[in-house]
């Protein structure tokens, strides 16, 4: 569709149309089935409908005319129902390894009026705690497969200076996705370009009824529709004057941990089922050849069991547990680890690696990295996006930016997350530098971490070292 026929329907009398037409290529996504996948509490392990507890029958004994009669009945056991919780560990290990570092916004900004203009974006972003946001970013993507962040300018209480220039507003970052109830809608044409946003969602109004919603984004306005009983009607349209949609959407085609997700409920039931096992055989039974002559009190320490000769008393045990068994647990794991490429960081994993250099760190976490890799095929165009977003809004709170917006590039770099082996860098740029330091004395106080003022922190070294230096020449020598 293209976006001047897509706005006639749009203007047109037929609210109903163009809401159709904006939803028109939405996005199929169950997530009563993701968020039932999530939680553990609700994995199917847990159904009692699916994973019914054990009868057993057992004896009780009742009082008849005839005297004592024993009687067999039947109760309910519960079993265990193990779930495992891998798709947060999946998601969470993921987002870690792809936002555990800040992003850095780089530039070549030369000119003042670039410098202003990056400074404004950093600030801007920084006002908004984008690193925080962007793991909740990256969290719901991967959970609900569809995430879109909305910038929206509010008026401040007073005019301020906090982006380096005077304005009356402040610019705000929100997150949606299905997750929390709001259906996404964006609409591309047939290149590939969004030319509309939308979102559906509930809100309440004054007699605490529901009413359902539904706003779009254009690069040239906003326009607002309510359902009122089972028509839609158009409420409001504002011009949008950034010309540009301020949203930055994103979506993937499955929620990470789609691909094991029969194998995670395989190993539930495994583990389940071996619990159940262990119920069974934990408790000792005593089995007894030949005739039991005496047992003693209950109660009494080191009591014997006496039996006529030849017999033998001894505990039914179960000796080996199917390896089997065993095998296809690890198995499991290893499944669900490798094809979600998310590394084995437990304590029992790394706790015999010992001190290992910065190049098998790298190794080690290799296949997590290139997993960063594959996910920037979504988030460098996301956070491209997001800055070109900054950047519009910038230059329509100051209208002296409006050119060098235009002109200034301004990216995003991605540093995935690894653990830094410091020595051994400092060695290898040492070595590099011909032996000689590559950070004065004052940046090594600084970068420390041991001190809350580097500055005072030298100037008292110097004073050690000049002190220090006075002794050794003024010293008496034998």
């Amino acid at each position: 569709m293209r976006y001047k026929d897509l706005k006639k329907i749009i203007e047109g009398e037929d609210a109903a149309k163009a809401v159709e037409a904006l939803s028109s290529q939405k996005k199929d996504v169950d997530v009563e089935i993701l968020k039932k996948q999530w939680s553990v509490d609700k994995h199917e392990v847990t159904d009692k409908g699916k994973r019914k507890d054990r009868k057993v029958l057992y004896e009780e004994e009742q009082e008849t005319e005839n005297g004592t009669k024993t009687v067999v009945k039947e109760r309910p056991e519960p079993v265990n129902r193990i779930p495992v919780p891998f798709q947060k560990n999946i998601v969470g290990k993921a987002v870690s390894f792809l936002f555990g570092n800040p992003v850095k916004v780089v530039a070549s900004a030369t000119q003042e009026p670039e410098i202003k203009l990056l400074d404004a974006v950093n600030k801007i972003l920084d006002d908004n705690k984008t690193d925080s946001k962007n793991r909740v970013v990256a969290k719901q993507l991967f959970r609900s497969t569809q995430v879109a962040e909305f910038w929206y300018p509010i008026k401040a209480a007073e005019p301020h200076e906090d982006y380096g220039f005077e304005t009356e507003f402040k610019l705000r970052m929100s997150v949606f996705s299905p997750w929390d109830g709001v259906k996404l809608f964006p609409l591309f044409d047939d290149y590939g370009d969004m030319i509309a946003f939308s979102r559906e969602y509930t809100v309440k109004d004054e007699e605490n009824k529901d009413i359902q919603q539904f706003e779009t984004y254009t690069a040239e306005s906003y326009y607002l529709w309510k359902q009122a009983s089972a028509s839609w009607e158009l409420v409001e349209t504002t011009p949008n004057p950034i010309k540009r949609i301020p949203v930055v959407y994103s979506e993937q085609e499955h929620a990470e941990w789609a691909d094991v997700q029969v194998a995670i409920e395989r190993l539930e039931t495994l583990l389940s089922n071996h619990a159940d096992t262990n119920d069974y055989n934990g408790s000792p039974t005593v089995v007894a050849e030949g005739q039991i002559l005496s047992i003693g009190k209950k109660g009494e320490q080191g009591k014997v069991l006496e039996v006529e000769k030849g017999g033998k008393v001894e505990y039914l045990s179960w000796d080996h547990a199917p390896e089997s068994i065993r095998m296809e647990i690890e198995n499991l794991f290893k499944v669900i680890l490798t094809y979600t490429q998310t590394p084995d960081i437990s304590f029992e994993s790394v706790k015999g690696i010992g001190a290992i250099s910065g190049i098998a760190l790298k190794l080690l976490f290799m296949d997590a990295h290139l997993k960063v890799m594959d996910k920037r095929e979504i988030f460098d165009p996301h956070l491209k996006r997001r800055l070109n977003i900054i950047k519009a809004f910038v230059a329509e709170m100051d209208k002296g930016f409006d050119k060098v917006a235009k002109k200034l590039k301004i990216d995003a770099e991605i540093t995935p997350y690894i653990i830094q082996d410091d020595l051994e860098r400092m060695n290898l740029l040492i070595t590099a530098n011909g032996g000689k330091a590559v950070i004065s004395q004052k940046t090594s106080v600084a970068q420390s971490g041991l001190v809350d003022d580097p500055d005072a922190e030298f100037k008292q070294l110097e004073i050690e070292f000049e002190k220090a230096n006075k002794m050794a020449i003024t010293e008496p020598t034998e």
